[in-house]
């Protein structure tokens, strides 16, 4: 159940790019969050490109970007339930959105594009709400038809903030970070 939103300039890219982007995307936000692409995960798998005016709504030091690089700039928020990705797939998937945009905007890779942003922020369980139920990423990694071996991550990282909430005295019911 990912949610990526990639905000980009305006003209930075065509329709048809777009459509590319998104369909490699989405394999590459599965793929983060449950360790695979499947047809249950591609079923709710969002990816929203949110276009900006460089002109007049996208300013970098103070001022409007006029002399934005080859394909503009973009920034790509990427929502995850807590505990989905471990931090080495992470830094995979944030090389993987990189590769994915230089290639299909023909951008060289090697020029130091600094410019694309990604950021993965991570949804405390007990956050995610899908169908009017609370789920977390032990029910989404099942629904999507996850790796089994993911489990070895989530399951004993909810036990250990289980067990630091209670050393710490967290209320009953309070949402794992």
């Amino acid at each position: 159940m990912p949610l990526m939103r990639v905000t980009h300039q305006r003209g930075a890219i065509t329709e048809a790019q777009k459509a590319r982007l998104a369909e490699e995307l989405t394999a590459a936000l599965l793929i983060g969050e449950v360790g695979a692409d499947t047809p249950a995960g591609r079923a709710v798998a969002y990816v929203l490109f949110d276009e900006v005016d460089p002109k007049t709504s996208w300013f970098v030091g103070g001022k409007p970007d006029l002399e934005a690089p080859k394909a503009g700039r973009f920034l790509v928020d990427i929502v995850y339930p807590s505990g989905s990705t471990p931090q080495a797939e992470k830094s995979a998937l944030h090389a993987a959105i990189n590769d994915i945009i230089t290639r299909t905007l023909d951008i060289d890779a090697a020029s130091g594009r600094g410019t694309d942003w990604v950021m993965i922020h991570d949804v405390a369980d007990g956050n995610w709400g899908a169908g009017g139920n609370t789920v977390g990423i032990a029910e989404i990694n099942q629904a999507l038809n996850g790796v089994p071996e993911r489990k070895n991550y989530f399951e004993p990282l909810i036990a250990a903030q289980r067990r630091m909430q209670a050393a710490h005295g967290y209320p009953a019911g309070a949402a794992r970070s």
